[in-house]
């Protein structure tokens, strides 16, 4: 191939100016395809500010009012003070139970996130001047939150020091504080691991990515290409082409679901308490929904691009809001109520719970429930949506 001499180069070769003057041209141009998508222009301009204001007031690490359930064999006023300091600066908030085994019950359910026991003796053991002993179980499958109640268990302890040195102090003339000594056990993840927490959640998340992503931007390619219009104008009834649709992902998101489940428990060493055809329904439901939302997406946008943003906008409160990486007793009101809305939350709910504490269907019928309405609705919506735009 024969190359231009080298003068001639030079002389097409564009100066700065010229350059400076192609580029503002092209990036004009690019304004003006940005002004025509005003979908796309409202979500560069406003989404960042909206999530900013939304989870910079949703998300707070510290945890208040954290259940925690009482079992008082001793039943006296050491007992009852040490209580009292449980529940003060809205540390715990208490509920009783008849036994240790049924309290540990309920912490295994979810029902509660920690169980205080106070042995017989309280009373006894501070006016002999004795250590006054008691356990707190902790529910480990939250790190976050078990650092929290390990911290406010000591501090009620202290408290409960405090006041036991400054009733002595007025009754005896001494000062001496007795030592109160809480034992602290950390229920199904006594290492602390992080693994244990994460990886349950990581399942949640990577089928709302497969369910949502791939589904709305297959749907909007195929637009873009002209080929759904071929698909219309064959006999195929809108409800046979969502399902053929979502079938290939759906399938996918189960082996994804699978492959991650196993590497959490092989590789991890993540524990396994509970029943895997709980996990599995659940993982189903949570499965079905996700696609019929990227259905749902696909009818509402006109490009892929669009549809990305959009997945983004269904992905952020998803991770923020379900107490994927933040506790959500922390979570500042109205964002808790709204957190009920979000399907990963009732998904991470099931997962947790049966994976780490072995919770059955019983203390996990709210969360199934939702994610079974979940799925149902946005099928419904995504069938509808699509007949409407065909």
């Amino acid at each position: 191939m024969t190359q231009p001499h080298p003068s001639l180069r030079a002389v097409h070769r564009p100066g700065p100016a010229m350059a400076a003057q192609r580029t503002l041209a092209i990036a004009r141009k690019e304004f003006m395809q940005l002004r025509r998508d005003p979908v796309l222009l409202r979500f560069i301009l406003i989404f960042p500010v909206a999530l900013l204001v939304i989870f910079g007031f949703a998300l707070n690490t510290k945890v208040t009012h954290i259940p925690l359930v009482v079992v008082d064999e001793s039943a006296d006023r050491v007992s009852q003070n040490l209580q009292q300091t449980m529940g003060e600066d809205d540390r715990f908030a208490l509920t009783t139970a008849p036994s240790l085994a049924t309290a540990l019950e309920q912490v295994r359910q979810g029902e509660a996130r920690a169980a205080l026991h106070i042995p017989k003796g309280a009373i006894d053991a501070v006016r002999g001047d004795q250590s006054l002993d008691f356990t707190v179980y902790v529910d480990g499958s939250d790190p976050t939150v078990s650092s929290q109640i390990r911290a406010n268990a000591a501090a009620a302890a202290q408290d409960t020091a405090s006041t036991i040195a400054a009733a002595r102090a007025l009754r005896t003339n001494t000062s001496a504080t007795p030592p109160v000594s809480p034992e602290v056990k950390v229920l199904f993840n006594p290492d602390d691991r992080t693994a244990v927490y994460i990886v349950p959640g990581m399942i949640g998340l990577i089928l709302t990515l497969v369910g949502c992503l791939l589904t709305a931007i297959v749907i909007v390619r195929e637009r873009e290409m002209g080929t759904m219009e071929g698909l219309i104008a064959t006999p195929v009834r809108p409800l046979e082409v969502v399902l053929g649709k979502i079938t290939p992902y759906f399938v996918f998101g189960l082996i994804d679901a699978v492959l991650v489940v196993l590497a959490g428990v092989l590789v991890f060493r993540v524990p396994f308490q509970g029943s895997p055809l709980l996990l599995a329904g659940a993982m189903l439901l949570f499965i079905l929904g996700s696609l019929g939302v990227g259905i749902v997406i696909s009818t509402f946008v006109r490009t892929q691009i669009q549809s990305v943003f959009w997945i983004i906008a269904y992905f952020f409160p998803s991770i923020f809001l379900s107490g994927l990486f933040f506790p959500l007793e922390g979570m500042v009101q109205p964002f808790g109520f709204i957190s009920h809305l979000v399907p990963l939350r009732h998904f991470l709910e099931l997962a947790r719970g049966v994976m780490i504490r072995g919770a059955d269907l019983s203390h996990l019928a709210t969360p199934m429930l939702a994610l079974a309405l979940f799925s149902a609705a946005t099928l419904l919506i995504a069938n509808f949506r699509f007949k409407k735009t065909l």
